[in-house]
């Protein structure tokens, strides 16, 4: 196939979209399609990681994160207008501009348009709305919808419940690359109880009430309680977190170990005893799964990406609210049997979500384009 994504972000900028939009690209160029990719992010001369992926990049004329699709029309045109193309790929977040403008031409060009959602979009429906009528009208694009969870699969439903069906698409991550290949030397309480947390160090992700979550916890468990947070990833709220993990009386308790490679963040994660997503917001999970392949049980919310793929009693907790994960792990962190317990069970279970599984969904999701769309 001849396959075209569009995404307004893309590296050199950094996060889960990002990572994924590239990573989706090259495993299908690897599979032998001929893949393009479409993005507003320009990277002022740097070259791709891999400089055999057309990637067509808008001009730098960007405010904040959002580029003017007028401006790039030219360059649009001559990749769709570039021989037949099977399927536009388009990446939606919150606000997608290019992506919707890419959706739009395609579809009057009866190119099939697969859209993929990788936001929480439901309580931000009007923005997205304002975003596309502004830009583009009130007109709805003809294409069909996929969500990253079946979580974000509802929310699209509710904010264009004419749509149609709605397919989910999970996230690529390669489950087996971070599974454990040997047992683990560590045991939780022994000495201390380790806890991991992956993630940018930015407000979305709400670091800030996970550490005030452990202050709470700290108070409720016994004094001299060994526990070890390790929280890998670098970002603007670095100095902010810092400063109150200090005011809190939690530097015993909590490291900001920065940026990690993939390799060392595996190896933390095999000897971890539970992983926290303290995400409110959480579209789907990519660290999360991680973790869950590396064999560690996942803490997160109920109403996030990670229903799909945290069995909660098994793999991990899944909880209401802030309160809940306050009780959850002060209860976890005395009981040691406890968390062996999900530790054990968590490594003898297959991810409910794997790599071949992402893909099968994608390529599936093209065929439904086509089938529903028809081509040229």
């Amino acid at each position: 196939m001849r396959i075209v994504h569009v995404a307004d972000s893309f590296p050199p900028d950094v996060g889960g979209i990002e990572r994924q939009v590239e990573a989706l690209a090259l495993a299908q160029r690897k599979d032998g399609h001929d893949v393009s990719v479409i993005t507003a992010v320009n990277k002022d001369g740097a070259q791709d990681q891999d400089q055999d992926l057309d990637v067509h990049r808008g001009l730098r004329t960007r405010w904040l994160t959002i580029a003017f699709p007028s401006l790039n029309h030219s360059m649009v045109a001559e990749v769709l207008d570039r021989g037949d193309v099977d399927v536009v790929h388009a990446h939606f977040t919150v606000a997608s501009p290019i992506a919707i403008y890419v959706a739009r031409a395609a579809s009057k060009r009866g190119i099939p348009v697969a859209v993929t959602v990788h936001s929480v979009w439901w309580k931000v429906a009007s923005a997205h709305r304002f975003v596309s009528a502004v830009f583009f009208g009130p007109s709805l694009m003809r294409v069909v919808f996929s969500g990253v969870s079946t979580m974000i699969a509802g929310h699209i439903k509710r904010v264009y419940p004419r749509c149609g069906a709605v397919s989910v698409v999970p996230n690529l991550v390669d489950t087996q690359w971070w599974s454990p290949t040997t047992p683990s030397l560590h045991r939780a309480g022994d000495p201390d109880f380790r806890v991991v947390l992956v993630g940018r160090l930015k407000k979305r992700k709400h670091i800030d009430e996970f550490i005030e979550i452990m202050s709470r916890v700290k108070a409720k468990v016994p004094a001299g309680t060994a526990v070890s947070v390790s929280i890998v990833g670098a970002g603007p709220r670095h100095d902010n977190l810092v400063q109150q993990i200090d005011d809190l009386g939690l530097s015993e308790w909590i490291d900001l170990l920065g940026h990690r490679t993939p390799e060392q963040i595996r190896d933390l994660l095999h000897d971890a005893d539970l992983f926290v997503a303290p995400s409110r917001q959480e579209a789907f999970g990519i660290a999360a799964l991680e973790a869950r392949s590396a064999g560690v049980p996942v803490v997160g919310y109920n109403f996030t990406g990670l229903v799909d793929f945290v069995d909660s009693g098994v793999e991990g907790l899944l909880v209401d609210d802030a309160d809940d994960m306050v009780d959850s792990l002060a209860k976890l962190l005395v009981d040691a049997a406890r968390v062996e317990q999900l530790k054990k069970s968590t490594r003898a279970r297959r991810p409910s979500v794997t790599f071949e599984d992402a893909m099968r969904a994608t390529y599936d999701f093209y065929e439904r384009a086509k089938r529903e769309l028809g081509g040229r």
